[in-house]
């Protein structure tokens, strides 16, 4: 996924197809401990060069294995990632005010995808993820505790309804004036 600016050059005016697949695994663990591990990553897209830039029009599909937040298990999560990226190619002739923050420079005259593949795949990683078996659940519950929806923790506070032993008699002379 190296391309260098001559190379870049000669496919002036065309569009180059892009079908690859990498393996960054050790990378992307290696940048972000929550990641478990990674799938080979399918690249497909295109190049479009032309004298000023070159524009990668990228498809990112793949596969992280993350924590799940409610069991800690490991959980696949698919990523499928659309970007595009412009390198440019004249960096020279370009103040750096005029520099767009989506536009890259080549390194040492050569444009290399794999760091911009791995940041675009940790930026879209989810705070939490969730296994099937942590979303099956019906209930949720530990030791003295258990999680409940709206409805249920009503219905308990409506069973939970005792009358104060200091107004029990008021509550009886309330029944009797009902009556």
């Amino acid at each position: 996924m190296k391309w260098t600016v001559s190379q870049l050059q000669k496919m002036r005016d065309s569009e180059v197809e892009i079908d690859q697949t990498i393996d960054i695994s050790k990378d992307l663990t290696n940048r972000n401990s929550e990641i478990r591990d990674a799938s080979p990553i399918e690249i497909k897209g295109n190049i479009k060069v032309d004298s000023q830039e070159a524009t990668f029009h990228l498809q990112l599909k793949g596969t992280l294995i993350l924590p799940c937040a409610r069991t800690l298990v490991d959980t696949e999560y698919p990523i499928d990632i659309s970007s595009t990226e412009i390198y440019s190619l004249n960096m020279n002739k370009i103040s750096s005010d005029d520099i767009d923050e989506n536009v890259y420079e080549p390194e040492n005259g050569v444009v290399d995808l794999i760091p911009v593949i791995e940041e675009l795949i940790l930026v879209n990683i989810p705070m939490q993820v969730f296994s099937q078996e942590a979303l099956n659940r019906d209930t949720l519950s530990g030791k003295d505790w258990n999680v409940m929806t709206e409805e249920q923790y009503l219905d308990e506070k409506q069973k939970d309804k005792k009358v104060d032993p200091r107004l029990a008699g008021l509550a009886a002379l309330l029944d009797n004036e009902e009556e």
